[in-house]
């Protein structure tokens, strides 16, 4: 039996379940896909194929492996009622939710001034939502919990809510660790909200109950875990303000830096780290990597994300396109922005559409590093991690757009693997957060910008920034 650290993530679109050795190098990985269910400004998903596919993604890592221990990581905020046995009484509201508007603007007048502000995004509102539109399922739970939560419970029996998860609800006092009164009386729902813990916590272990249905060893320390930018910022060695820029990309596209504790950028979202006195400071694309799907199954004969067919084309394209195709979040916060495509003509083709959806989140990507830039922060390089990092086009479209290199780790396999990698931490498997710089430093391929391409697209951006104010 090898020895390993399990590391999950449940995604928007998938469950992922990395298992690594104690020096932080991946031993094997599975993903196992689910679906979601829009409707208008809803998305929702059902709790239960969660854990479905989490056992079919154990199924193929754990055979042979020592697990020592697991923490979950988890797309956020993401919340889902539960009775006294865990089981869903209703949909779970995913981030991508964006029904609860107007309860979000009635909490931004109860608590003025959030750090994180009025957006159905923040779990806050979804919670006043949910008693609002589906108050026969908060009648019948126990608790709300969130999607990294969810999958702790089922594991373990044990219901919390990390913090940095609650960093992501609207109102959430940072300071005191709690909900200031007046809005707890405004949102009873909040009482449903477990035990507030840290990421790192060992929360309880896995029962004879979830080891039968997932082959996971009984007594198997089960770690809280945080959201999936946690993993992320791990598995890429962002660890203490001055690392380089993180950029998650999946459904959605997400970047991160480290930054002082309590440090805030109107208009950014704002969550705790992992790291103690560490902040994430986070900016969201919510159709990123969806866009790039989107596209790709227009044409299901070819796939038109070939790095050699898209780098061979002028850039920038001929088309200019803004990927926001379901609302948007920096820092334009638009829930009903919708997706703009500007130079089509007859010769357009597959291949034009998926150069202008990559080109059109690195344009957006850089009014948001502008922004860092504004508040002080130095970015000289960005590193590059999730599915979206597989494409050399893409990433190398990054370095132009932006101006500075980017790297892709030798990892790359996301939050998963940060979270195994916290699971080791938590557990005294692995000494130290900066004891993993080393596997997280590797660099499997690096994009440097071309200085006159990159002169290019600070003329396309005027283009682009135009189209964003129709979108």
């Amino acid at each position: 039996m090898r020895t390993a650290l399990l590391g999950i993530d449940a995604g928007t679109s998938s469950v992922k379940v990395v298992a690594i050795d104690l020096e932080g190098h991946r031993i094997a990985d599975r993903s196992v896909a689910y679906p979601t269910k829009t409707d208008g400004a809803g998305a929702e998903q059902d709790a239960t194929l969660w854990w479905q596919a989490l056992g079919t993604a154990l199924a193929a890592v754990v055979p042979g492996l020592d697990v020592l221990a697991v923490a979950v990581t988890s797309q956020a905020p993401t919340l889902v009622p539960v009775d006294a046995a865990g089981q869903p009484t209703g949909p779970a509201l995913t981030w991508l939710d964006r029904r609860a508007a107007d309860e979000a603007a009635g909490i931004a007048a109860i608590v003025p001034g959030s750090r994180n502000g009025a957006d159905p995004f923040f779990g806050t509102a979804k919670l006043l939502w949910l008693a609002e539109h589906r108050a026969e399922s908060l009648d019948r739970a126990d608790a709300v919990l969130s999607a990294n939560g969810f999958l702790v419970r089922r594991l373990s029996g044990a219901s919390v809510l990390d913090d940095t998860t609650a960093s992501l609800m609207q109102g959430f006092d940072e300071e005191s660790a709690d909900f200031p009164a007046a809005l707890r009386d405004a949102v009873p729902a909040l009482s449903l909200l477990p035990t507030l813990v840290r990421p790192g916590d060992v929360v309880g272990a896995v029962t004879r109950a979830a080891s039968a249905e997932t082959g996971l060893p009984v007594g198997t320390p089960v770690v809280a875990g945080g959201i999936d930018a946690i993993g992320s910022a791990l598995e890429a060695g962002l660890l203490a303000p001055g690392d380089p820029l993180v950029d998650m990309t999946g459904f959605s596209s997400v970047t991160m830096l480290a930054v002082p504790r309590g440090a805030t950028v109107p208009g950014f979202i704002h969550s705790r780290h992992c790291v103690p006195d560490v902040d994430l400071l986070i900016t969201a694309q919510v159709t990123a990597g969806a866009t790039i799907d989107w596209v790709n199954g227009l044409d299901p004969a070819h796939d038109l994300r070939a790095a050699d067919r898209i780098l061979a084309r002028p850039r920038p394209g001929r088309v200019t396109m803004v990927p926001s195709l379901a609302g948007e979040r920096t820092p334009t916060w638009n829930a009903s922005a919708r997706g703009v495509l500007a130079g089509i003509d007859l010769s357009t083709d597959g291949t034009d559409l998926m150069l202008a959806a990559m080109e059109g989140n690195a344009l957006a990507l850089a009014r948001d590093v502008d922004a860092m830039r504004t508040a002080g922060f130095t970015i000289d390089r960005l590193i590059s991690t999730g599915g979206g990092a597989s494409s050399d086009a893409w990433l190398q479209i990054k370095a132009d757009v932006l101006g500075i290199p980017v790297f892709r780790p030798a990892s790359g396999h996301g939050a998963a693997q940060g979270a195994a990698m916290l699971a080791g931490v938590a557990t005294g498997r692995i000494d130290t957060f900066a004891s993993l710089r080393g596997t997280s430093s590797s660099i499997e391929a690096e994009f440097r910008p071309d200085p006159r391409t990159h002169e290019a697209y600070a003329a396309a951006r005027i283009r682009f920034e135009e189209l964003v104010v129709v979108s």
